[in-house]
């Protein structure tokens, strides 16, 4: 059974998970990506999703997207590991632009399909490939018609040429995939159709030298959203069908082949809509005449990528009669910094002890959010139970290599007794 956001719920949860917190909605995440997946196959059957862990890396999503038997796309080696955990390296697609050569040798021995992003990648392949019997590769490619992008290699400049010359002379090295990314959704439906456009061009150009097998059109996609939210973006928001309707429609009349593979990587459209942030009113102080609302929670939390749209919230109130006082209010965060403002008006009726719910609060937002004076709250699923318990000292501290470790007695706190013990190389 669902939990319902009603104010004894609300109350309940947070006091489980010690203050505020996140609620993901795990059926909703199943829903998003199954249905892009689904919509996507009707186009063609051939197609992968691969779901961009930076968005959200939690743990509990790796391991739903194990149970649909899909993909994920990491940009670092730390997300390789943490996607290791819970998907096989066969599920995982390697991108970004610093892959060490132990990353290259780990994902490669373990069947990750890896993007090549430089020379200096290419470089790292000369180096390793007399340890394998065969090393299949992708290469990101820029466009110049598209945005500028300081990944991947030119492909009109003479750049790509190149690279795909470099690597003819690695024996074992076959080039089987392009890949093309670029933060352009701006252009709504339009920037996929034409990166399908331009990578199936480009894929009929190096034929028959090389045989693509594989085209990814990167990700971008925004997903579900609140009509409010919706509408302060300057350009229409495509819905997820719309995207899966362009982006498969354009694969049939642009793959040079039918047998090709399309993978997209969507991030923020899978995650956004799963979860929402509730944070306790602490304080209402009248300042200025006007009353300020202290919420345990930050704008590190509420925007950690520092957007200009407004925050989607509401509030739920023990009263019961919410409507009989309504009055404007200005929602500021729990750290000491004066720019701390989470919402500038609020009209309605808060009391002590009341909540704000964040809603669309699952892109980049567990991830984003900073140790910075309070650390990241704790992740509950809608059932009630516990994914991520909030971080504290320990968690945050753990990796510093401090001598002295157990808290001193309240009454010791001179000088001598603070000193670190001495630190010893070894």
């Amino acid at each position: 059974m669902h939990v319902a956001l009603d104010y004894r719920t609300l109350h309940k949860l947070s006091h489980r998970a010690g203050g505020t917190f996140y609620l993901f909605d795990e059926n909703r995440f199943v829903e998003n990506y199954s249905q892009l997946r689904e919509r996507l196959r009707h186009y063609h059957a051939n197609t992968q999703v691969a779901y961009a862990l930076k968005a959200n890396y939690m743990p509990r999503i790796c391991e739903l997207i194990d149970e649909m038997g899909g993909m994920a796309e990491v940009v670092s080696r730390f997300e390789f590991d943490v996607a290791r955990r819970y998907l096989p390296a066969a599920q995982l697609i390697f991108n970004g632009p610093i892959k060490r050569e132990d990353d290259l040798r780990l994902a490669l021995r373990g069947g990750s399909a890896v993007n090549i992003d430089s020379f200096r990648e290419i470089a790292l392949l000369e180096r390793i490939s007399s340890e394998f019997n065969e090393i299949v590769i992708g290469l990101r490619i820029n466009f110049a018609s598209l945005p500028a992008s300081r990944f991947g290699f030119q492909a009109e400049s003479g750049e790509l040429e190149n690279a795909l010359n470099r690597l003819k002379r690695i024996p074992n090295v076959r080039v089987a995939g392009l890949h093309c990314h670029v933060s352009d959704r701006g252009r709504g439906v339009t920037a996929h159709t034409e990166r399908i456009r331009l990578l199936g061009e480009l894929a009929s150009r190096l034929a028959p030298r090389y045989t693509i097998e594989t085209l990814n059109v990167g990700g971008g996609l925004l997903g579900a959203m609140p009509e409010a939210l919706k509408s302060q973006f300057p350009f229409e928001v495509p819905s997820t069908a719309e995207y899966a309707d362009a982006i498969g429609l354009a694969f049939k009349r642009y793959a040079p082949s039918p047998a090709m593979q399309l993978i997209v990587e969507p991030g923020i459209s899978m995650v956004a809509d799963t979860h929402c942030l509730v944070a306790e009113v602490v304080e209402i102080r009248e300042r200025n005449n006007i009353y300020h609302a202290l919420i345990d929670t930050s704008i590190n939390s509420t925007n950690p990528t520092h957007s200009h749209n407004q925050p989607m919230l509401y509030a739920v109130t023990a009263s019961t009669n919410p409507a009989s006082s309504l009055r404007a209010y200005r929602l500021v965060g729990h750290t000491c910094m004066e720019h701390d403002v989470i919402c500038e008006v609020f009209t309605g009726h808060l009391g002590i002890g009341d909540y704000i719910v964040f809603e669309n609060r699952g892109a980049y937002s567990v991830n984003y959010t900073p140790p910075f004076i309070t650390p990241a709250p704790a992740v509950l699923n809608r059932q009630g139970q516990m994914l991520k318990r909030a971080d504290d000292c320990a968690s945050v501290l753990t990796s510093y290599c401090a001598r002295r470790r157990e808290s001193l007695p309240d009454d010791d706190y001179s000088a001598g007794a603070l000193a670190l013990e001495p630190f010893t190389h070894v």
